[in-house]
């Protein structure tokens, strides 16, 4: 939405608040939906009702100021199922901006997973551009509608570049960032720490981002278990959790395969890590991992991390590898994710409209 800011649209948020996180103020906010709490793939029945009544509201608040508003910006098929109709009916043109697939999101029969996609086709089909992070998100829709589907990559916009080299400190650092809970897999960390102090290094783990303190403990109990150590930053602004990202070594980026969304997972935490020096561990089953194993950009395994330790030990040891290793990173961040060349690429697909 910084976008339309610049281009001198006054531009108002309304979304429903995640109890936890971090609210910033310089948001001006149409409405109020109140907070809820992470899901996390429970309560079904209970995050139906909120998903309901969030969108009677949202249609409420649109219908209510329809003459000051030109274009309506929608995140996700959670938003939209009323709202985007309601828009078509009165004559206000919306953007709808697909993060996730929703008909690919869960585990579904085959009959349930096409019934969404044609409800999903027919709001991408009322919109006036719909927005999805990769082409391979594109292409899972029906080619009618894929004219609409406008492709731009999640890109960084904070600054990520740094001198920084890793495995230059007294200790390795390793970063985590996002909801903590069981189901994400953080154990993952422990494992590479748990190694890597057999191997005589100094470790310390950083984690940032809300979730369970019962949970959040039994981490901090587990890496003291081993004499690693454990630093709990709790919810940050984005900015502050890319600088303490910026000032470490190893960061993981797992996501389950086991779950189909995740296959086309096209998140932030990539790029981000690629982009700030830090060496990236992730699994091979993805399609953005699939996307970058040719570059020799990250260390990938299939179905266990100890799979990449000979070749991470190999990065610790060998500065001129680590070096080099470093250079194609750089080098693919600057090439793929240029905030330059995505604000040019958002020029044209929005010159109709603003």
């Amino acid at each position: 939405m910084k976008y339309f800011e610049k281009k001198n649209f006054k531009v108002f948020y309304l979304s429903p608040i995640r109890s936890g996180d971090v609210v910033l103020d310089s948001f001006n906010r149409i409405g109020n939906l109140g907070k809820f709490e992470y899901f996390d793939g429970e309560g079904f029945f209970s995050y139906l009702g909120f998903i309901l009544k969030t969108n009677f509201k949202i249609s409420k608040e649109i219908f209510s100021n329809r003459k000051l508003i030109d274009y309506v910006h929608f995140s996700d098929m959670e938003s939209v199922i009323l709202g985007g109709p309601l828009c078509k009916a009165i004559g206000i043109k919306f953007f709808y901006n697909i993060h996730d697939n929703f008909f690919q999101r869960y585990e579904l029969s085959n009959a349930l997973g096409l019934f969404l996609k044609v409800i999903e086709s027919f709001y991408i089909w009322l919109s006036a551009v719909c927005i999805v992070p990769e082409n391979f998100r594109k292409t899972a829709y029906p080619k009618f509608v894929q004219g609409k589907i406008k492709v731009i990559r999640n890109i960084p916009e904070l600054k990520l570049s740094t001198k920084r080299m890793p495995f230059t400190g007294n200790e390795l650092r390793l970063y985590y960032g996002g909801w903590v809970s069981p189901g994400r897999d953080i154990g993952l960390y422990y494992d590479l720490a748990f190694f890597l102090m057999n191997s005589g290094y100094r470790v310390s783990f950083s984690l940032c981002g809300w979730g369970s303190k019962e949970y959040i403990g039994d981490l901090k109990n587990q890496f003291d278990g081993i004499g690693a150590s454990f630093i709990y930053h709790g919810q940050l602004e984005h900015h502050q959790a890319i600088e303490i990202l910026k000032e470490s070594d190893i960061s993981i980026a797992f996501y389950n395969p086991t779950k189909k969304i995740n296959l086309l997972a096209a998140s932030n935490k990539i790029p981000e890590i690629i982009g700030s020096n830090t060496i990236l561990i992730t699994n091979n089953q993805t399609e953005i991992s699939k996307q970058i194993s040719e570059y020799g950009i990250s260390l990938q395994f299939g179905k266990n991390i100890s799979e990449v330790f000979p070749d991470l030990i190999s990065l610790i040891e060998d500065k001129e590898k680590l070096s080099k290793f470093i250079k194609r990173s750089s080098k693919y961040f600057n090439s793929n994710f240029n905030y330059a060349s995505q604000i040019e690429e958002m020029d044209r697909i929005f010159s109709g409209y603003v």
